[in-house]
């Protein structure tokens, strides 16, 4: 028989990664010792990384429980801190289990409108802190005129580069990285892309240029001890491009960098370049959803209570199927039907699914919520007709702004959407925002709150500094302190708005204080406030209901 099998890299003369060979084997191949022992490595490598997961999958949520609650700014950035290493290491888990995948041939891709520019942005925005940790500058261009919709697999792209960019940041100590995209038609009316990754790194010597691709190895013996990692970005970067109909190869001197070259092959997508405005639509929303929860984990559900009721709606929780069948039938007698699922089981959600939609009457879109996903898990959602997925670590906000966002797509008719976390960041307006506080701790969590949500922050230490960013800057809101050395909240707003009297466009301002002072701020001439300490939540729906108010106004 003809199977379809990931091997090692092979190599040409130039050094290029070549992959997904077919392979003929007979019948009888698969009883050789060293397929026996493939198969075996395979097994192992699946139920290891399923048990790790299971271990780790408890810590994010133990944390994000506890950072749901009121805590201190140095206790929310530790647990912050916490939820970013137990992603790390899920990511190592879901290479493993990628690792034992290709060697078994069960890898697949899936094929899914997404936004180039947006996806690019955002790869590039989730190594800025490493980049910047080592003093590094991390920069990215995108060749102009290249077409922004594409269908492909977005979750194997964003690895795959990801994979080399973290190579580059980990390799290099001192200068510059640095990412060019570039695009070449073809007759088919796709898209190759034309990756480029040049670091100012360490390099790699000439004869261990093959090796880096292959599977567990890395350029010299020492390298691991120095810089780390087990040696699967790589080769898991360079089968994913062979996937893609592309290829990886390296140029590089020992000592003076590398550059990694990367092409991939798409389809560009037939729909306008214009992403999907479904969540600004909810934005200024204030009457409450009903949303059913069904989760058999008491510390999810309290979770996901807390979180839709902080989104503006009425949740109601329960842990098993019969009492979920229960809510809904009394929802409706009081004329107060369920407009959304969100399931949360610990038990196979997919087969939790099955069972509780052939047993409905009447359509009702469904979010399924994980802990962390697995590849091949939207395509698994679609196939079945879930409308909506999210895999953790969630980031605050994209539970309620889910739910809202598959309940107007059922109003609309739409069945064939799913919506994730990566549909949201393509949706969602990315707002620029002035933050104006004397405290360098709230600064950095505030604006790392933002910016995970793929919002562009400015930062300044006092009143008088704000008044000067939103003189020469172009802001959507500005999140203002009331308590500032040199000058103070109401000080500052006062000197903006004196400015707006004078034909400057009115910019929404959003006090942060200690106590409740709402009345005092309003007659100050700023447009919502939010109380410390607040909660992301809190955060995210203030400026962005606030923002939009102002742009439709």
């Amino acid at each position: 028989m003809k199977i379809l099998q990931v091997q090692p890299a092979s190599f040409d003369v130039k050094g290029v990664a070549v992959m997904d060979e077919e392979i003929d084997l007979r019948p009888g191949d698969r009883d050789l010792p060293s397929h026996r022992a493939a198969d075996a490595r395979s097994h192992f490598l699946v139920n290891t990384s399923e048990e790790i997961r299971r271990y780790v999958d408890q810590i994010v949520a133990n944390a994000a429980e506890v950072l749901d609650s009121h805590v201190t700014v140095e206790q929310r950035d530790s647990l912050v801190g916490i939820q970013s290493s137990a992603a790390s290491l899920l990511t190592l888990v879901n290479d493993l289990h990628d690792v034992a995948r290709m060697e078994d041939g069960n890898f697949s891709l899936e094929e899914t409108p997404f936004l180039l520019r947006s996806t690019i942005d955002h790869i590039v925005k989730t190594h800025s802190a490493a980049a910047a940790e080592k003093g590094l500058d991390l920069t990215h261009e995108l060749e102009p005129g290249l077409p922004d919709r594409l269908v492909g697999d977005p979750g194997r792209f964003r690895q795959m580069l990801s994979n080399l960019i973290e190579n580059a940041i980990r390799f290099t100590n001192v200068g510059t990285v640095r990412i060019i995209v570039e695009g070449e038609r073809n007759r088919a009316g796709g898209i190759t892309l034309h990756s480029s990754i040049t670091d100012t790194g360490i390099g790699i010597p000439e004869d261990a240029q093959q090796r880096i691709f292959e599977w567990f190895t890395q350029g010299n013996p020492g390298i691991a001890r120095n810089f780390g990692g087990i040696g699967l970005g790589l080769p898991m970067a360079a089968r994913i491009a062979g996937r893609m109909g592309g290829r990886i190869w390296v140029e590089s001197t020992a000592g003076l960098g590398s550059t990694f070259y990367c092409t991939a092959t798409l389809r560009v997508g037939e729909a306008p370049d214009e992403p999907p405005k479904v969540i600004e639509a909810f934005l200024s929303a204030t009457a409450e959803i009903p949303v059913l929860v069904i989760s058999d984990i008491e510390d999810e559900r309290r979770r996901l209570v807390a979180t839709l009721g902080e989104s503006v709606m009425s949740p109601i929780a329960v842990a098993h199927l019969e009492p979920a069948f229960r809510a809904l039938e009394r929802a409706t007698e009081r004329e107060s039907p369920i407009r959304a699922v969100v399931l949360a089981m610990e038990d196979d959600p997919f087969v939790v699914f099955e069972r509780f939609d052939s047993a409905l009457t009447e359509r009702i879109p469904v979010v399924i919520a994980v802990p962390s996903g697995k590849r091949g898990d939207a395509t698994m959602c679609r196939r079945l007709g879930v409308a909506g997925y999210l895999a953790g670590p969630i980031v605050p906000g994209d539970v309620g702004d889910t739910v809202r966002a598959v309940i107007q797509l059922a109003e609309q008719g739409d069945t064939s959407t799913l919506v994730t976390s990566h549909w949201l960041r393509e949706g969602r307006h990315s707002l620029e925002v002035l933050i104006a506080d004397d405290s360098p701790t709230n600064l950095r969590l505030t604006t790392r709150m933002l910016e995970n949500r793929d919002h562009s922050v400015t930062a300044v230490e006092n009143g008088r500094l704000a008044v000067e960013a939103v003189r020469i800057g172009d802001f959507d809101v500005v999140l203002m302190d009331l308590q500032m050395p040199v000058m103070d909240g109401i000080e500052a707003t006062a000197a903006i708005r004196a400015e707006e009297d004078r034909g400057r466009p009115h910019v929404p301002i959003v006090a942060m204080t200690a106590y409740d002072d709402r009345q005092h701020c309003l007659e100050a001439g700023m447009d919502g406030h939010l109380e410390k300490p607040y909660r992301p939540q809190q955060l995210f729906e203030t400026l962005e209901r606030i923002a939009a108010t102002a742009k439709q106004a």
